[in-house]
């Protein structure tokens, strides 16, 4: 459900700000507005002190150094924030000392990294160079140099081979037939080559790679003067340090950087408050001897805040509830109970409720699980994705809200999945039934009569769930008068009914008087679909007509999905009987693992989709903005 959000303005006495500012950001219930844009009370700006703005801007400085040096920590594990209370300036004096070192290091990090990375880009052409010239390749430095020869290794950055013959042609015309040269391609968008001039020669040589018609990686400098089989030998060598220097330096780092964070962490936080606090004296307004700080707050939590601030100001302030601007958009606060609260995460992920609209997270906890487990329905799978549930609960939750949120979805879903799977009679597919004679307490999903039991619940689900949405989406348009909406819904239901009333007729599932009234709920819907649109509604009714059926046949990919499911889980266990024991346990359970992973995640995208596309679409009004509360920064 959504909270109802209170617009409140606050009044004291100026000596006082510092007190209330406080007890604000520490209980965290009100989002501060603009008190200055109020329109019922002519307010100024609180008067301006350069020592705060100084403050303001030496906070954000240091603030912005401790989360680069948190960040290269990796400080974000539980419990880093309950370091010491260390001073703002001891802080800084810290950071002053140790940062030249830091920064020789990250930076020495970095070349490092780039260097491990770009070396195999030289190394592997060079390398598949040399079987081309294996009497050069021999040859080292002071063999070169008595030969007066020099050899020059590049890479040339393209995937025209043309452009090698645009290189002989170049050195053709400075250095005449003086130059030998070796191409290969080594990669799609590489060519390696070799050149080998006279050492009379390679000045200019080198001089043509430089200009902007060679498109070229140069070797890096070290190498460049090598031969081609020293360059080769170093370069290898080079390859084989790098991981053990890179790692040294990281472990210089931390060294520098691990026993300080806890304390970083802990002022980072401090300071963080102090700034929020100063940066909200810019959303107050201010008379001669008094502060205004307007806001809105949760309308079960205004007594809290009234006390709150009375004793922070000792009775020595007013709160008012004032009323919000007719365009006033009030921020969205989602609170539900604990069981449901975990859903909270997927709504939000489509959208957030536009404030007043309908929070849909205790229906998505009702149905979403049941859906997940109509389409595992097997009580092996459901058992261990329980178990890999909750063992990601309780190795991630604290890391990650995120996985808390899913995990415990996860389980709702998978206790739905056993639940089915002793409805289908299903464990490990067939095998259950085979096994230990595990009976089916409704129908089995692998039998020849399955297959229309199960589309027609699917059937019943969808259509349960679309009419739910149209119901919701009725009553709120009929609370907001909003009449065109309340027509079409009502059409689309009106209509929807009618076709469900025509199709238990044809399947003799209702008598044929009803033939009759179910034909005219189906015209008097599609005339009320018709009615908003005007001339263009003669169109659009029936193909919103159409649309809502699709809606409901939609929810069939239950079925689908579940039958996909159950087949590989038989064809698993068939396979696991051909051939050697060994050999058949080895590919029933690669295929079993196949399926529990499409398990974990086909059903569930499914049926999000389910729910933010044919049920959603039927009332769901997102477009909300988050409660923010002042201090909302430390409880993060």
């Amino acid at each position: 459900m959504l909270e109802t959000m209170t617009r409140v303005r606050i009044v004291g006495r100026a000596p006082r700000l510092g007190e209330v500012l406080q007890r604000l950001y520490r209980i965290r219930l009100l989002q501060l507005e603009s008190a200055v844009e109020e329109p019922e009370t002519p307010l100024t700006p609180v008067p301006g002190d350069a020592g705060r703005d100084e403050r303001a801007g030496e906070l954000r400085l240091l603030l912005a150094r401790l989360d680069g040096l948190l960040e290269l920590a990796d400080s974000g594990r539980p419990g880093v924030g309950d370091g010491p209370d260390v001073p703002a300036g001891q802080v800084t004096a810290e950071l002053d000392r140790i940062a030249p070192e830091i920064e020789l290091l990250v930076a020495r990090i970095d070349d490092l990294q780039d260097e491990l990375a770009v070396m195999p880009r030289y190394l592997e052409p060079l390398r598949q160079l040399l079987p081309l010239v294996p009497d050069l390749a021999a040859l080292d430095e002071q063999e070169l140099r008595a030969l007066r020869l020099d050899t020059v290794a590049l890479v040339l950055d393209t995937e025209d081979d043309r452009l090698v013959e645009t290189l002989r042609g170049a050195l053709h015309e400075l250095v005449g037939d003086r130059f030998e040269l070796v191409a290969t391609r080594v990669d799609a968008d590489a060519v390696g080559c070799l050149i080998v001039v006279a050492h009379s020669d390679a000045h200019t040589v080198r001089e043509l790679l430089g200009r902007e018609q060679v498109r070229h990686l140069p070797l890096p400098q070290r190498y460049a003067r090598l031969s081609f089989h020293g360059a080769v030998a170093a370069m290898e060598a080079r390859l084989r340090d790098l991981p053990d220097e890179l790692e040294g330096a990281k472990a210089d780092l931390r060294e520098i950087l691990e026993p300080r964070s806890r304390g970083w962490r802990s002022a980072s936080i401090r300071l963080a408050a102090e700034l929020e606090q100063l940066e909200a004296v810019d959303r107050l307004g201010a008379t001669a001897r008094t502060f205004v700080a307007v806001g809105w707050t949760p309308s079960s939590q205004l007594p809290l805040l009234r006390r709150e601030l009375e004793l922070a100001a000792n009775a020595e302030i007013a709160l008012d509830v004032v009323e919000p601007a007719p365009d006033a958009a009030p921020p969205v606060l989602m609170r539900n109970r604990t069981p449901v609260r975990p859903f909270e995460f997927l709504v939000r992920l489509l959208d957030l409720p536009r404030a007043g609209s309908l929070d849909p997270t205790m229906l998505m906890a009702l149905f979403l699980p049941l859906m997940v487990g109509v389409m595992i329905g097997d009580i092996v799978y459901g058992a261990l994705l329980l178990g890999l549930a909750l063992f990601a609960r309780r190795r991630f939750a604290a890391r990650s809200p995120v996985i808390r949120d899913l995990s415990r979805v996860f389980v709702a879903g998978s206790l739905w999945a056993i639940a089915f799977g002793f409805l289908f009679g299903e464990a490990l597919g067939d095998l259950g039934k085979h096994a230990v004679g595990l009976p089916a307490l409704w129908f089995y999903r692998g039998g020849r009569d399955a297959v229309e039991p199960l589309l027609l619940f699917s059937l019943a689900l969808g259509a349960v769930h679309v009419v739910l949405g149209l119901v919701l989406g009725i009553w709120r348009s009929a609370l907001e008068r909003r009449g065109g909406e309340l027509l079409e819904r009502s059409g689309s239901l009106l209509a929807l009914s009618g076709v469900f009333g025509l199709a238990g007729v044809a399947a003799d599932r209702l008598p044929g008087g009803a033939l009759a009234p179910a034909a005219a709920a189906v015209v008097v819907g599609v005339v009320l679909l018709v009615v908003p649109g005007g001339a263009l509604g003669l169109m659009m009714g029936p193909l919103g007509l159409i649309g809502t059926l699709g809606n409901v046949l939609s929810y069939l990919r239950l079925a689908a999905v579940g039958l996909a499911s159950a087949y590989l889980a038989v064809v698993a266990n068939k396979l696991g009987s051909l051939g050697p024991i060994w050999m058949g346990v080895l590919v029933a359970a690669l295929f079993h693992a196949l399926n529990l992973a499409l398990a974990a995640f086909s059903p569930m995208i499914q049926a999000l989709r389910l729910h933010y596309v044919e049920f959603f679409s039927k009332f769901y009004e997102g477009g909300g903005e988050p409660f923010r509360p002042f201090g909302e920064r430390s409880a993060a």
